[in-house]
């Protein structure tokens, strides 16, 4: 006596059978979606500008909004003040930004800095004219875990208060 031993279901009602069929249409669908997001160009890296005013300052910041690990992602400052700066010009970075990123130089250097708690304090000279303009050479720092961060970069004054702040997302994705 055989006996076979069958690898589906000996039955399946027509419920079940269409209700495989349309998750299976919905699987396909997800994926092309998924494929034509890649082939657009919708999940690569991408760069945003974001703005902010106070106490007479206008701050620019271009910065990566998409990126992945070891990618480079822009970080330009741009500082305008009308009628020039007084003195030293203090920019506050978000620390955990400065985790995220490999680094190899600013332009121009900063003449000092100071680490808070949450944020990097880089001190500059104050340019000839009214904006200065500083990059940050950097990329996705290597082994980064995929996730969305909020990050910060703000002109502060003596006393350490941001006068104009600009606040941002960045997301790595694997």
């Amino acid at each position: 006596m055989t006996r076979s031993l069958a690898t589906l279901p000996s039955s399946r009602d027509a419920a079940a059978a269409r209700r495989g069929r349309n998750l299976r249409r919905v699987g396909i669908v997800a994926l092309v979606l998924l494929v034509l997001a890649a082939l657009t160009g919708l999940l690569g890296p991408r760069a945003a500008t974001t703005t902010a005013s106070g106490d007479g300052y206008e701050l620019i910041v271009r910065h990566g909004q998409i990126t992945r690990s070891g990618l480079p992602v822009p970080l330009e400052i741009t500082l305008t003040r009308p009628g020039g700066f007084d003195g030293p010009v203090t920019l506050a970075v978000s620390r955990d930004l400065l985790d995220r990123l490999d680094f190899n130089n600013w332009s121009p250097n900063p003449d000092g800095e100071s680490v808070g708690p949450d944020r990097v304090e880089y001190e500059f000279t104050p340019p000839r004219g009214d904006t200065l303009h500083v990059l940050l050479d950097a990329r996705t720092a290597p082994g980064q875990l995929p996730g969305l961060g909020r990050y910060s970069v703000a002109v502060v004054d003596d006393t350490g208060a941001a006068v104009a702040e600009v606040r941002f997302r960045m997301a790595v994705l694997p």
